[in-house]
């Protein structure tokens, strides 16, 4: 019995044993469960944390791929539009009016109706640019754009050329006369003052016109014809319109020839200058020159410059020639006045389109220090429409030529503005009565303008000299209303250097 009950007790004791090690086992495979439910989650959450990251970076980089996409395709709409408009004013450019000037003509024969086309020059617009800077003159093209929009429909088009040079095309054109009215329309919206920044300006327009089918059946020929046209308006005055006719072609290649002639003259020397005496009225005696440029061909002819000014100024060839000029009559003053001539002053005529120019003024003191020609025996000619472009800079380049000691003439007085304000604001010496007013002096109105202009010029204590003098009876005129001084045929024609010298040595009374 007692070895069973001791049996059973160490039994007991093992079975004790078994379920310790069953606890332990068990507590351990617990935790070893929690440890992998633990790991699970960690490993659950790390997954679904890279899963998120990479979701993320994809959504990233979709939306880049997108921007980037929307950033090519603006790109390029943006360079499709640069390539077809004007950067500065933001109008269609000559690329987009080829291809909308083909569109509208094509239509224009469907429908029987006529294309316009428009070339538009600014007058005068170099003289801004160059005297006021670049900035002033790019906000000027800016106005003048907006205006030239203002004036027509929404089916036409505006173009910027290039430069100071716009075109208008009116898509299907009922009438010629349609076409007048809206030039006209044109021309009096830019006319208008344009204020910028502290100044106003005015420039005007010259237009040419050239129709679909009227005057030529393709896209170049109507571009061509229109630009003829405007170069016709110029010529005519500027400040207006042109339609073109086929007689033009004649006077373009006509033009384009003597543009070359005057680029080849400048440089073989083919200028020359020839010298009409000024006298006193009174007594006869030369009171000074006017330098008046020819042209001299190979067979010895001469050309007048009314014959090839306005193509230099419009060519721009009107600066060089100019400073030769300017040059030339300083040097000859000065072997004049080395010969012991007393030849007074030198007269010069200076076109707008040099006065208005940047290096004008430098230009002037320049030669005055090359030729050494003391300041005081030099005079500067010019038109009331050429001192009234721009006023303000008009009256600083006045001053400082007055500073030199120039003397300053207005050139055929009273065919200009005839305002009598800027004979007070701007300093100036000499009235010159324009030929045209001497001329109709013989019992004709001429006669009461001739006899104003004497008595503003008294007035304002400013010297008078009148032009174009050709009679005896003209002369006697001018001498009872105390005109001091005069030029013309009546007196001597231009002569060359050697023949006023001649004349100045042998103290003749003209």
């Amino acid at each position: 019995m007692a070895d069973e009950r001791e049996k059973i007790a160490d039994q007991r004791e093992e079975i004790a044993d078994w379920r310790e090690q069953v606890a332990i086992l068990r507590d351990k495979a617990q935790r070893a469960q929690e440890e992998a439910a633990r790991d699970q989650a960690e490993l659950s959450e790390l997954n679904q944390a890279q899963l998120q990251e990479a979701n993320e970076h994809l959504v990233l980089a979709t939306v880049h791929a997108q921007t980037m996409t929307e950033a090519a395709e603006q790109a390029t709409v943006q360079m499709s539009y640069m390539a077809q408009h004007d950067f500065l004013t933001g109008l269609p450019n000559r690329s987009l009016l080829t291809d909308r000037l083909a569109q509208s003509m094509v239509l224009a024969q469907r429908h029987g109706k006529k294309v316009a086309l428009l070339y538009l020059d600014l007058d005068h617009f170099k003289h801004i640019n160059d005297s006021l800077g670049h900035t002033v003159g790019d906000q000027l093209l800016q106005s003048v754009a907006q205006r030239l929009q203002a004036c027509v429909r929404a089916s036409d088009t505006v173009c910027r050329q290039g430069g100071d040079e716009f075109v208008v095309l009116l898509a299907e054109v009922q009438a010629v006369q349609d076409v007048r009215l809206t030039a006209e329309k044109l021309i009096k919206a830019i006319a208008e003052p344009h204020f910028i920044g502290i100044h106003r300006l005015h420039v005007t327009l010259s237009i040419g016109i050239s129709l679909y089918p009227d005057h030529s059946q393709d896209v170049e020929t109507v571009v061509q014809n229109a630009d003829i046209a405007m170069y016709h308006a110029k010529q005519s005055g500027r400040n207006t319109y042109q339609v073109f006719t086929q007689e033009m072609n004649v006077h373009a290649v006509a033009r384009h020839s003597v543009e070359e002639t005057l680029r080849h003259a400048l440089e073989q020397h083919e200028f020359v200058l020839y010298y009409q005496p000024k006298v006193n009225l009174i007594t006869g005696v030369i009171t000074g020159a006017e330098a008046l440029i020819r042209l001299q061909q190979v067979d010895h002819q001469l050309i007048d410059p009314g014959q090839f000014v306005s193509i230099a100024e419009d060519s721009g060839l009107i600066l060089p020639m100019g400073q030769w000029v300017l040059r030339e009559a300083c040097r000859q003053m000065v072997v004049w006045l080395q010969a012991g001539l007393d030849v007074g002053q030198i007269a010069i005529n200076v076109s707008a389109v040099e006065f208005h120019s940047k290096d004008f003024l430098a230009g002037v003191r320049a030669i005055l220090d090359e030729t050494g020609l003391d300041p005081h025996h030099l005079e500067f000619e010019m038109t009331e429409s050429g001192l009234m472009q721009d006023t303000e800079l008009t009256t600083s380049h006045l001053h400082a030529l007055k500073g030199l000691g120039v003397q300053i003439a207005v050139d055929d007085f009273g065919t200009g503005y005839s305002s009598l304000s800027y004979l007070r604001r701007f300093p100036i010496d000499t009235l010159k009565i324009d030929q045209s007013f001497v001329r109709e002096i013989d019992g004709n109105a001429g006669d009461a303008i001739v006899s104003a202009v004497i008595a503003i010029g008294m007035s304002l204590k400013q010297r008078v000299v009148a032009e174009g003098i050709e009679t005896l009876q003209q002369l006697a005129f001018l001498q009872s209303h105390r005109c001091a001084e005069g030029q013309g045929f009546f007196f001597s024609r231009p002569v060359t250097a050697d023949a006023f010298a001649t004349l100045m040595k042998t103290g003749t009374r003209l």
